[in-house]
């Protein structure tokens, strides 16, 4: 795939899945509803979109990194216009313009990671995607007196965790290597959470 292409391709995939953010954000029901609030989320399409294009490690860190920005701004600018307000480069739209810069590095790497065969650090990004959505349930039960409205949101985003954790590992499953980098990432990604919600 073509560098100009790519980055088009990952920034159209991003403003459309801002933009369905925004709309399941208002017409899911309450314990589906996480589906549309949830960081991880986004991190799905970014993380895939660089894995299965298996470019090198600067072209995958930059294509999710577009991805994320293009969730970011999809979403912002399309509930602007809904909601009839300028639209600013403020407050949320600030910071999750930041948070994707370093969300799209650290996976963007962990999808070149992925396709290393050969790399002993490949369990590394294949177990990313898994571990972020166990991390966020995991700081969901941490903070459970904001999140006892939608317990079993909070308790499907773990199981997703554990299914993503199951379906890519498969027959290594019980690899100490994976065992080990899902745990890893999963207790990094509770503290980046907490960092993110200003707990720490």
């Amino acid at each position: 795939m073509k560098s100009t292409k790519k980055y088009i391709l990952a920034i159209i995939l991003g403003l459309v899945i801002g933009v369905l953010t925004l709309i399941g954000q208002k017409y899911l029901p309450m314990n589906l509803n996480f589906l549309a609030n949830s960081g991880a989320v986004w991190l799905i399409p970014a993380f895939l979109f660089s894995y299965f294009d298996k470019g090198n490690r600067l072209q995958a860190i930059a294509t999710t990194i577009v991805c994320l920005l293009g969730c970011v701004y999809g979403y912002y600018i399309f509930e602007a216009i809904l909601n009839h307000h300028t639209f600013t480069l403020a407050g949320g739209t600030l910071l999750w313009t930041v948070v994707a810069f370093i969300a799209g590095a650290v996976f963007g790497f962990g999808a070149f990671l992925a396709n290393q065969e050969n790399s002993k650090l490949k369990y590394l990004g294949m177990n990313l995607l898994p571990a972020v959505f166990t991390a966020e349930g995991l700081d969901n039960v941490i903070h459970l007196k904001d999140y006892s409205h939608m317990i079993p949101a909070v308790i499907m985003k773990i199981i997703i965790g554990v299914i993503l954790y199951l379906v890519i590992n498969r027959k290594d499953v019980i690899n100490i290597k994976n065992i080990v980098s899902y745990i890893v990432i999963t207790a990094l990604g509770v503290v980046g959470f907490a960092v993110l919600s200003g707990s720490i």
